[in-house]
């Protein structure tokens, strides 16, 4: 069964029930199949927001040209947003992969790095600073993760926690202020840096410079660092 017809009949919620069972095991055993998911579901998203909003200004526009508010003939307006819908509809099927756009290609590939620095032990008191740092990093709570990481480089200095404070930025999708502490990391040498280059072509791909992420992705490419089968792929869909 080939597997983008498993996605496609996926996202119309059109499975059988032999299908679903075919999808959700290669779902859970093959990360390759689980990624394309995620793109083409992303895809779809961002298709549908810009849609609605390209929707919204086409009858806009047919109410002030054509005045079908009060149209004696609502069939019309009827007829004008169900043709609109079915093009847009369309559009999803038509798009060619390399005129996807930066941001669905970031939230496809973007996932904050997990924390190698401070086991967190649920259920203990003692907790310093950095551990609640990282508490918040873990769960999700990247704006105290970033004001605390911003503290404890300031007082200590450890590379690590730009690394970190990057990620959380990134996450609350503020690429601009992740790039120079990315940068500024990778002078680092620390046992993270290897990492960084991904990270820095994602926060570039965030931020519209496609040739400056092409240039990071090759760099993890040629030194077979962290992601680099991912940054094989992922170069292939910038356009």
């Amino acid at each position: 069964m080939d597997n983008n017809y498993l996605i496609e009949k996926h996202l119309q919620n059109k499975l059988s029930s032999d299908e679903k069972l075919v999808f959700e095991n290669l779902l859970k055993k093959d990360a390759n199949f689980k990624k394309e998911v995620v793109f083409h579901s992303n895809l779809k998203k961002a298709i549908k927001q810009e849609d609605a909003t390209n929707f919204r200004n086409f009858i806009s526009n047919l109410e002030e040209n054509v005045d079908i508010k009060n149209s004696k003939k609502p069939f019309f307006k009827w007829f004008a947003a169900a043709s609109v819908v079915i093009l847009l509809g369309l559009s999803y099927l038509l798009i060619p992969k390399q005129a996807v756009s930066t941001n669905v290609l970031f939230a496809t590939y973007f996932e904050p790095y997990r924390n190698v620095v401070t086991p967190i032990v649920r259920g203990t008191n003692d907790q310093d600073e950095k551990t609640l740092a990282f508490i918040a990093y873990e769960k999700g709570e990247y704006k105290t993760a970033v004001f605390l990481f911003s503290k404890l480089y300031t007082e200590t200095k450890e590379p690590y926690y730009l690394f970190y404070k990057a990620n959380a930025l990134l996450k609350l999708e503020r690429a601009k202020e992740a790039i120079p502490l990315l940068l500024h990391h990778l002078k680092t040498k620390d046992t993270l840096t290897a990492k960084t280059n991904w990270y820095l072509a994602l926060a570039y791909l965030k931020t519209k410079e496609k040739q400056k992420a092409k240039t990071r992705l090759k760099k993890v490419i040629s030194t077979n660092a962290y992601h680099h089968k991912e940054a094989k792929e992922l170069l292939k869909k910038i356009d």
